[in-house]
């Protein structure tokens, strides 16, 4: 085998590797922020959330919304 097909085949199983911990990464911090939660949340708000996750900025709570916040959201 080539040398340059066997690097091309350590650097994808790399790369595969670094997205399985980014994918595990993000999976047990939205599950830690869903233990926290006691109210369903669309899927939208869940999405919203992931970004928030992400992108290292801190994540919604709910305990800063209003009521009227509260309302608004219910289906």
């Amino acid at each position: 085998m080539k040398k340059s097909a066997k690097i091309a085949i350590i650097a994808g199983i790399c790369v595969a590797v670094i997205i399985g911990g980014l994918a595990l990464f993000v999976h047990f911090s939205l599950s830690e922020i869903e233990k926290n939660e006691t109210e369903q949340e669309s899927t939208e708000q869940i999405a919203k959330e992931a970004l928030e996750v992400i992108s290292g900025k801190k994540p919604h709570s709910e305990e800063n919304e209003s009521e009227e916040q509260y309302e608004k959201e219910l289906p």
